[in-house]
């Protein structure tokens, strides 16, 4: 069982155990995504999937080594949208306002996916059109080094795992976007959990 308060903003986060986040990675391998799959779909990488799962049937109430941006978008991958933001979207009239901003190969796998230039991230991010949308409440709503994510902008080179979270601020259903082979949703259902 996963504890409700993992699925919280950072402020208030507390670190998931090596169990809960296998359970989760579990649920993604249930669903057709080992971690060769998984690593191609995402980007993340396996050593790293390995690590926060460490000695989970050992040791399964150890604190994980996961980052809350990892945290956050492996929680989306199974249905837990939003963590960062308690569940809230950016509301924009029509989505097709933030698609149009982008070439259609920024909304794929990691696979597939071809970074957004400087030039088009600057058309969302810090443009004023959302005020959600600055490299400081980004960087805090995520605990990114601000540093790195204003050199990645700059550069037009950031890593898919955050283009996903941005995206999914907006309402995009980036279990969709990034594991294009699902027969079904996966949701991790809410009875799961042990609400402390």
């Amino acid at each position: 069982m996963i504890r409700e308060n993992v699925f919280t903003p950072f402020a208030s986060w507390e670190k998931p155990l090596v169990s809960e986040v296998a359970e989760v990675i579990n649920l993604l391998k249930n669903n057709g995504y080992d971690t060769k799959k998984l690593t191609l779909a995402t980007g993340l990488k396996e050593k790293n999937i390995c690590k926060w799962t460490a000695k989970y049937k050992k040791e399964p109430l150890e604190v994980s080594t996961i980052p809350y941006p990892c945290w956050c978008f492996i929680s989306a991958l199974v249905g837990r949208l939003n963590i960062a933001t308690n569940g809230k979207v950016i509301e924009v009239e029509e989505i097709k306002q933030i698609l149009h901003l982008f070439k259609p190969s920024a909304f794929g796998a990691q696979d597939t996916f071809i970074c957004p230039t400087s030039s088009h991230f600057a058309k969302l991010i810090n443009s004023g059109l959302f005020e959600e949308m600055t490299t400081e409440s980004l960087s805090e709503l995520y605990n990114w080094s601000s540093g790195y994510f204003n050199e990645s902008l700059r550069l037009g080179k950031m890593p898919y795992l955050n283009w996903c979270l941005i995206l999914m601020m907006f309402g995009i259903n980036i279990q969709k976007m990034a594991l294009k082979n699902l027969e079904t949703d996966i949701v991790l259902e809410q009875s799961a959990y042990d609400a402390d």
